[in-house]
């Protein structure tokens, strides 16, 4: 039972889903509820690497019109069992070196470490800082895989159609009274599960952030997005991630996604 959480599919090609991905039938208000949840639990783990990824991407900041920095940024994942580690650094800029670590867990939150090199030792990110911005991006630690699933009811809305791709809409409500985005829809392409759009909304009830995916290409079995844009839509500022090569199951050192070894040098560049 393999289901996953991705970001318009360009380039289509046979991919084996899961039996719960072909369970998923036509929209009924009934069953309106499961079947949010269910086709969640796919986008969480359907494109999930056998072993492992790497992504080389380049990472464009914008406040308003105007390129405010250029970041080049590696991000690894590995697949253990049923669960992943993610690690995200930056390796130039003025953020050279800064890396960020996740580990799903089973428990009630996965573990996320900052490791910053001036202080030369990881902190952890507090469960309730996981709405938090990250980096000054437009992407929160919960983007970067601090979301856990549990922590959302699910509601599915009626199936559309969104740049010419089949898609689902569904509607993820924040069980916590304080989430600072208790409200996102999602708009998730049929036959993938990737998501084509998100719309993230504030307290206030206000669009606050939007997350869009193009160019998504299909490389060992799964699919990758090779442009990804958040925008925060009330500061008028925009992250943009854009990927130059990736690669699936090439064997990764375990080590780098050890809290300890956050510091160590990568082989890896571009």
């Amino acid at each position: 039972m393999r289901r996953k959480m991705t970001l318009l599919v360009l380039l289509l090609m046979t991919v084996v889903l899961p039996a719960n991905a072909a369970d998923i039938g036509p929209y009924a208000e009934d069953s309106a509820a499961s079947d949010g949840r269910l086709i969640y639990d796919n986008v969480k783990h359907i494109n999930r690497p056998r072993k492992d990824r790497v992504v080389y991407s380049q990472m464009i900041l914008k406040s308003g019109d105007a390129v405010s920095d250029r970041r080049k940024v590696i991000i690894k994942e590995k697949t253990y069992g049923g669960l992943s580690r993610g690690v995200f650094r930056f390796t130039d800029s003025m953020k050279r070196g800064l890396t960020f670590l996740t580990i799903e867990t089973h428990g009630n939150n996965n573990d996320q470490y900052l490791y910053v090199p001036a202080i030369g030792r990881p902190r952890q990110v507090a469960s309730q800082d996981r709405q938090n911005n990250f980096e000054d991006t437009d992407l929160t630690n919960e983007d970067l895989g601090g979301l856990k699933l549990d922590d959302y009811t699910y509601l599915r809305g009626k199936d559309t159609v969104i740049n010419e791709r089949p898609s689902f809409k569904v509607t993820a409500t924040a069980k916590a009274a304080d989430a600072r985005f208790p409200r996102r829809i999602s708009w998730i392409d049929q036959q993938t599960f990737v998501p084509l759009q998100i719309k993230i909304y504030n307290k206030d009830n206000k669009l606050a952030r939007v997350v869009v995916a193009g160019d998504v290409r299909a490389l060992g079995g799964i699919y990758i997005p090779f442009k990804t844009v958040a925008k925060d839509l009330l500061q008028n500022h925009t992250t943009i991630l854009e990927v130059v090569r990736a690669e699936v199951d090439s064997g990764i050192d375990e080590l780098v996604f050890d809290k300890e070894e956050m510091g160590a040098p990568w082989k890896e560049n571009f």
